[in-house]
């Protein structure tokens, strides 16, 4: 399947490959480089994003949303990118 570069370095994952990656709005992609080919896994948004704050008055410190997600990726990314991708 081909799709072409922007002049922004954008590319636009077609219908097929998304559904196939169960990305939706908010989701996101793993781009893994191995010696000359890109693999994308996707990872999937969750609905309990919308509910993220919601506690925020019983929490003992505020933790910023962007900060918790950035952790949360990371950590995704590092489990994900140890998996056996020949499947």
């Amino acid at each position: 399947m081909y799709a072409r570069v922007s002049s922004k370095g954008q590319v636009t994952i077609p219908k097929n490959i998304r559904k196939k990656l169960n990305l939706k709005k908010e989701s996101g992609v793993l781009f893994l480089i191995e010696d000359d080919e890109i693999k994308l896994k996707g990872v999937p948004g969750s609905p309990s994003d919308h509910l993220a704050g919601s506690l925020k008055k019983y929490a003992r410190g505020y933790v910023p949303l962007k900060k918790v997600r950035k952790e949360i990726q990371e950590r995704i990314a590092d489990e994900i990118a140890g998996e056996d991708l020949s499947r």
